[in-house]
């Protein structure tokens, strides 16, 4: 994901959380690198998954010994990225920190990918971002019920914005569309910023974009619900989609991927210093700038990415979401 509304805050958050000391790994016997290691940020610099990349950055360098390198490769919705790392050995030295637009939508709706998204090795699912369904100001809705009876109304549809063509945004709104029974209308941005912003100027009727883009824009739009299981703790007064009697639940996952053939010891290695990494304070940073923490390891996290493949790859089918690059 490469929003850049919340930039200034997360970065406050980041220039604070950097400056603490942390021990270097303490599990006896561990995998450590021999070399600085790459990690690989699909997008360019300055969105969520890229200042998320350097939250933990030093941190976790001081933790495996070895300094972590931020590489942006930004290109092909994330394609440009995934090659550069399989161009790597598989020995730990480089990964990807992935999300779900990535490796879970991106692949279902592309078959032609030149990369098989299942065969990176699942190192660590570090977070979730929250998703907020949002509704430009003249259209008069002022809730979910008015949004939901206009929406089952309106002729021509109603407009949604996405953050982009094949990512977990644009599959939420499918999602949504699909459990309410209503049409509407897709228009891609390129990005979740441009997307918020075309609804407070009232050129796109509603948008899915995460919580801490449209957050700051409550004065300007209206905020119906979030795509979480649970209420949000950063906008505890907005309704579930599922509170509303739509069983949606879209979030997009943010995670550590290796090379493929990667061996379990190293990644197993790497999360560990990762899980000793995602202390309070940097927990409280994340839920503070939209994020859900996750903190899966490799076994559990492979099992998420399985569960994600199936639910959003259904979607994309259902709904014939494609792209081909």
């Amino acid at each position: 994901m490469h929003q850049t509304v919340t930039r200034r805050h997360f970065a406050l958050g980041l220039a604070a959380l950097t400056a603490l000391p942390a021990p270097g790994l303490a599990q006896s016997g561990a995998w450590r690198p021999n070399r600085p290691v790459r990690v690989i940020v699909p997008f360019p610099p300055g969105g969520a998954t890229d200042m998320l990349a350097r939250l933990i950055a030093q941190r976790l360098g001081d933790r495996l010994g070895q300094p972590l390198v931020i590489e942006n490769r930004p290109g092909g919705s994330g394609v440009v990225g995934s090659q550069a790392l399989l161009g790597a050995p598989a020995d730990g030295h480089a990964l990807i920190l992935a999300t779900g637009d990535t490796h879970t939508v991106l692949p279902a709706a592309n078959p032609k990918l030149p990369f098989d998204a299942a065969a990176f090795v699942p190192v660590t699912g570090i977070a979730a971002v929250v998703m907020a369904l949002v509704a430009r100001p003249g259209l008069g809705t002022a809730d979910p019920a008015q949004f939901l009876a206009r929406a089952r109304a309106a002729r021509p549809p109603l407009s949604y914005g996405s953050y982009g063509v094949a990512t977990v945004s644009h599959a939420a709104g499918e999602s949504i569309r699909q459990a309410a029974g209503i049409e509407l209308t897709h228009v891609p941005y390129g990005g979740a910023g441009p997307a918020i912003l075309a609804v407070t100027a009232d050129q796109v009727d509603c948008c899915i974009v995460p919580v801490a883009v449209a957050n700051p824009q409550r004065s300007r739009a209206t905020m119906l619900a979030v795509a979480s299981a649970e209420r949000f703790p950063l906008v505890p007064d907005l309704p579930t989609l599922s509170e509303l009697g739509l069983p949606v639940v879209a979030d997009s996952w943010i995670g550590l991927l290796a090379a493929p053939g990667t061996p379990p010891a190293i990644a197993a290695s790497i999360d560990a210093a990762v899980q000793q990494v995602l202390g309070g304070d940097i927990l409280e940073t994340l839920r503070g700038n939209g994020f859900s923490p996750l903190g899966f390891g490799p076994a559990r996290f492979a099992d998420y990415l399985a569960a994600e493949r199936e639910r959003w790859g259904r979607v994309v089918r259902e709904a014939r979401i494609t792209i081909e690059g």
